[in-house]
Formats: C-alpha cells, structure tokens, sequence
C-alpha cells in the first residue's frame, strides 16, 4: 500500500443519461482535479434503458433541438446531428415541419460521443461491471464493491441507478407459461426479439397506456402484426401528440402556488378554459416549467394524493408520443384494431392456447376476454426500490438510505444527498429518477440535465474540500 497526494475519487454507478450527464458536467466543472469511475454494465456510457433501444421505431419524444447534454448550448444534439449525418439513413426522422424525432438509441450514440474524450483523457474511466455492496468506512469514504469480487475506495458515491423496472400484475406472474409457445406473455418488450413469437394475426393485450405501450405496437406495426390489440390501464387514457406547429407556454401555477392537489385541479381546469383558443399544450408546457415550485409547495399528503388521482392525467398529457408514433396509434384506431379502455386484470388462466382473462373497471362488472398474447408496459415498480440492486438493499439495511415518503424513490434533502429520517450522508448523492421523490418532475431529459448541472457544482464544491491530503490507495479483491 503506497500514500500519494490526494484526488478525490467520485464513484457514480450507473452510465445511462443521468449517470453520464453528471460525470460530463464534473469533468466541466472547476474545483480542482478529480477522478471519475462510472459503474456500467452496458458497453457505452450514455444509453441506459431509455437510449439504448435496438429498434429503429422507437423515437424521442421531443424534437431533437430540445435536447441536449448541456442547457447552455440546447442547439448541441442537433448540430452534432447535422455534423455526423447521423439520419441519412433515416429520412422518416425529420417531419414536414422540419423537427427531427430520431430514434432514441441516437441520442444514446450522441452522449456516448461527448464522454468520449473523457475517456481518451483518463478523466473518466468506465467499468463495465455491476455493483454488489456499498460500503462506509471509518475515515468517512466507501468502498464499492462490483460483481467480480473488486473493491474501489471512493470520496463520493452517487446512486444514478434508473427507476426499478415494471412488473406484471401478480396474476399473471403466477401463471404456468412456456417458453416459446402460445399463448406468450412479454414482460420486456424491449428486449431484442421479445415481440418474435407473436403472430401477425394474434389478439393481444397491453397492460399499461402510455410511451411505452406507444412503443411496443409501433414495433408490432413494423413487423406486420394487424390483428386486435387491447390497451388497459387505470383511467384507459394514451399519452397524446404533441401540437402542430410552435406552442408559447401560458398560465401562472405558483403566484401563488395551489396547497392541496384539489386546487391545483381546479387551477389547471382554469387555465385550460381561460386559454380555450390556444391548444392545450401550452398550459402543461407551463406547469411543467413551474413544476419544481408546484411540487415543493405541496405537503407530503397531497403529493401523494396527487400521485395517486392526477398523474395519470399528468403522465398522458406530459410525456407526448412522436408524430411518427401517434400517427401509427391513430391508424390503428381508425382500422378498428386498437382500442384504449379503463380496466385491469383481476383474474387469469390458460385455456386452449389463449389467456382467459376476467377484467374490471372500477366498481362495474366484470367481463371476460381471450387474448394470444400479453404485453407488460406499465410504469416503474416503485415498491421494488429496495430490492431492485442489491447494493441498495444493503445500504439500507445498514441505515443508509430509505425511501422517500412519496414511495417515488429514494429520500435525498434540497442539495440531492441521501436522507434517513433528518440526517443526510454528506458524500452520497442520488442522481436521476431516483431523486424525483423530493424534486418531482426528473423523468424528463430537460430536467434531469438541469438537475445533473446543479449536482455537478454540488459535488466539485465538496470533492475540493476533500483534496490535497494524503491518502492510502489501492484496489483490492474481497476474499
């Protein structure tokens, strides 16, 4: 074991957007030297879930000039764009209009593309191995411990894991099913050749309404599928289009901000009726910008009342579908092999190769359907935070972490550092989705960029504060 001059050493696991947009603004950020190590099983930093998807169809959902690694140059995506020839080969990515929509795994290639002088440079190193332990030590560091038995001290650790993934109602996860064969239940849809077993003419069931349940009939489009597909969730809405042509946000949400959810219905519902001749866009552009004041003024009661009665409307409204998605969805609809409807799964079984399934509504009666196929798009199982790495699980046990009292992820204080009860870990943050308990609005690109900016600055203030003293280093296996 050998002593050096001291570079704070900042262990961030997990690459996708959030991870790699924090370990890009670091490198940006003053404060001195630092060492960087992103923990990322994947082979490029940047994609995740989000922006690695493998199929062609699947397409951001903003226009291209709206995104961006950085807020101060939001022009970057597309003229890296523009300057690669990245959509040659993709003309249906660029709409009458002149916005671009191009496949979400181009954004991956982008902010891989951004990192990669980090990497060339030694600033950045990318270890492609999952993380297994989280660990304090005495001196106030951590050690982080991957799959492969190997230890790393760090100064900081920041948790950039994305959301847990979704899970298919418990009815259907305990059915008896086989591989391969009819009928087929798809809880990854995303997963390259997850779509392969179902036959173009099969009746199949989406269980979840949103941008992914968007995705996942884009998909069975493009393969040729024309048979009827059933979309069911809480309240049977899809996520909506965006608007044709340019939408100036409108509306005041926060002078002064709504106390209970009830009144930010009310406040919504107003705005709407008081900008009837502008198209409804505009107004939830507007909260969504004022959507960090709305949240913070909101007790802890009423988010959760809001997250239970109004985000679904929230969901379907916010997070819009591409013009080349919607228009797939509305083709559909139109041919009478797509229908949305309010309604769950209470009951299933096996029958002659189909799903027999028992659906309800509320407190209506129930109704019997056959499908061939299943497909689970709902949302993030927020209730699997704690089990879902087993490095969390850990940390928890250990008192560490806990989750946010909303249940959206995971408890951090204004400054983004994990909280348990009213004491927070001074050198572990929590970047990304997994912080929207405390912020609210951190699915979007826009706001996640925003949030790594300011995490960034954060850190460096903290990683300077740690350098300059002499400390002992080395890389280890645990035995």
């Amino acid at each position: 074991m050998s002593s050096s001059p001291h570079i704070p050493h900042i262990a961030i696991i997990g690459g996708g957007f959030s991870g790699a947009a924090l370990a890009w603004h670091l490198a940006r950020d003053g404060g001195g030297p630092k060492r960087m190590t992103v923990f990322e099983p994947r082979p490029f930093l940047g994609a995740g879930l989000a922006y690695g998807a493998g199929d062609p169809q699947h397409r951001v959902n903003v226009p291209a000039t709206r995104m961006s690694i950085d807020t101060s140059q939001p022009d970057d995506f597309i003229n890296w764009i523009r300057g690669t020839g990245a959509l040659a080969d993709d003309p249906a990515a660029t709409r009458p209009d002149g916005d671009v929509f191009p496949a979400r795994a181009v954004f991956g290639r982008y902010v891989a593309d951004r990192l990669a002088p980090l990497l060339h440079a030694g600033v950045l190193t990318h270890l492609r191995r999952r993380v297994t332990g989280v660990h304090r030590v005495p001196d106030g560091g951590w050690i982080v411990t991957d799959a492969t038995g190997v230890s790393l001290p760090a100064d900081i650790v920041v948790i950039a894991t994305s959301h847990p993934a979704p899970q298919p109602p418990g009815v259907l996860r305990a059915l008896d099913l086989h591989p391969g064969q009819h009928p087929i239940l798809v809880t990854n849809p995303w997963q390259a050749g997850a779509l392969d077993d179902i036959r173009r003419t099969d009746s199949v069931l989406v269980v979840g309404s949103g941008l992914s349940m968007a995705d996942a009939i884009v998909s069975l489009t493009a393969r040729g599928h024309t048979g009827r597909v059933t979309a069911i969730s809480r309240r049977g809405q899809r996520s909506h289009g965006h608007a044709t042509g340019a939408v100036k946000p409108v509306g005041d949400f926060i002078s002064p901000p709504a106390r209970t959810a009830r009144h930010l219905l009310q406040r919504i519902r107003h705005e709407l009726a008081r900008h009837a001749g502008q198209p409804w866009q505009a107004v939830f552009d507007r909260i969504r910008t004022q959507a960090p004041d709305i949240w913070a003024a909101l007790s802890v009661p009423e988010r959760r009342r809001l997250i239970r009665h109004l985000r679904p409307f929230w969901d379907t409204h916010r997070f819009r579908i591409a013009p080349q998605a919607d228009e797939v969805l509305r083709a559909r609809e139109r041919a009478g092999t797509l229908d949305v409807r309010a309604a769950r799964v209470v009951a299933a079984r096996v029958r002659h190769g189909q799903f027999a399934l028992t659906l309800r509504h509320g407190s209506s009666p129930a109704w019997e359907a056959c499908y061939d196929a299943i497909i689970t798009t709902t949302g993030p199982a927020h209730g699997a935070i704690m089990h879902m790495q087993p490095y969390i699980g850990g940390l928890a046990a250990a008192g560490l972490v806990e989750v946010d009292a909303t249940g959206l992820g995971l408890h951090v204080d204004a400054l983004g550092r994990a909280c348990v009860g009213g004491r927070h870990e001074g050198s572990l943050f929590v970047a990304g989705p997994l912080a929207r308990g405390r912020f609210g609005e951190l699915m979007g690109l826009p706001e996640v960029t925003h949030y790594a900016e300011k995490l960034a600055v954060i850190i460096s203030t903290l990683a300077a504060a740690r350098a300059g003293v002499s400390y002992p280093y080395q890389e280890r296996a645990t035995t």
